[in-house]
């Protein structure tokens, strides 16, 4: 009797270290399913999308989170994403909104009704009276995202990536005013301004900043805004990138986001001619190049198109 009642003790041993085996690895399955979900990529990934006369930049971070710039003109974004982004990824981390000219923001309300939205990022700059705005007001109000409010300078630390938001450094509700400006700041001197740095490369993110702005980033930050890659403010227009601007960024890499043959003339061919001048800049244009990919790594950063 006591030899049975041994064999079934063995038996109910054996049956149970293959039951915990068959869970652990099934464990382990699940566990590269969901990271298949977003790929994890070896370092930080931008695509500065084409999407015409506008601005969308998508910003994959090296632990496969991801940041959306701006959503261009309309619905062109979706198509723009679908260039980056697998069939199957139905969400997106972080939609950053810089201010609302409907060129950065009018694609948003898409992209809210097709991906779910973790975290949203914009200064809350209202445009009461405007449809288009409206629109986008109640889809960021029905998303059920963690609504950020950039109105401090601030640091974020995203997948050993760090986000610098140097502007808004206030409220932009309370006063849209640049600082210690006697001028009243149209929309584009209040865009979010920040800086992503990865490794030992900094990249500069100006949304539609223009000179007035410029001075005060200038004054406020200083060395702090040298950077590796420009994005050019307000696509590279010459009421943007001052020569003292240039001269502090000095970055290596200048990107206009611009639509063909526009009538505003981005980029303008004396911000081209500066950038070329004081920094030596390689100039990378939407309007002529298409999407501009940007890969930043162990081995280096690297900037191509297709």
């Amino acid at each position: 009797m006591k030899k049975v009642q041994l064999i079934i003790l063995l038996i109910l041993a054996i049956v149970l270290s293959m039951l915990f085996f068959v869970k652990k690895n099934k464990q382990v399955n699940i566990s590269k399913t969901e990271v298949a979900g977003k790929a994890i990529s070896n370092g930080l990934k931008v695509t500065y999308l084409d999407i015409g006369q506008g601005d969308a930049s998508f910003i994959e971070f090296p632990d496969g989170q991801q940041l959306l710039v701006d959503c261009s003109i309309d619905g062109r974004i979706l198509e723009a994403l679908g260039r980056v982004m697998p069939y199957y990824d139905h969400d997106i981390d972080y939609l950053l909104v810089t201010h609302p000219d409907l060129d950065h923001y009018g694609g948003c309300t898409e992209v809210m009704n097709r991906f779910q939205i973790k975290n949203i990022v914009y200064s809350g700059l209202e445009k009461r009276g405007d449809q288009m705005w409206e629109a986008f007001l109640s889809a960021i109000q029905n998303e059920n995202a963690n609504y950020i409010e950039a109105n401090k300078e601030d640091v974020w630390n995203i997948a050993s990536t760090t986000i610098h938001i140097l502007y808004p450094d206030h409220s932009i509700p309370d006063n849209k005013n640049v600082p210690n400006s006697t001028v009243e700041a149209n929309a584009n001197n209040t865009s979010i301004v920040f800086k992503l740095s990865y490794l030992d490369k900094n990249l500069l993110f100006m949304g539609d900043a223009e000179e007035e702005l410029e001075k005060y980033l200038i004054v406020t930050y200083g060395d702090q805004l040298d950077a590796d890659v420009l994005k050019l403010g307000h696509h590279g227009s010459d009421s943007s990138s001052s020569k003292n601007f240039i001269k502090i960024t000095s970055p290596h890499d200048a990107i206009a986001s611009c639509g063909l043959n526009n009538k505003f003339g981005h980029p303008s061919r004396r911000i081209l001619s500066r950038l070329e001048r004081i920094a030596s800049s390689t100039i990378w244009r939407t309007d002529l190049q298409g999407d501009i990919f940007l890969k930043l790594d162990a081995d280096g950063l690297k900037m191509y198109t297709n």
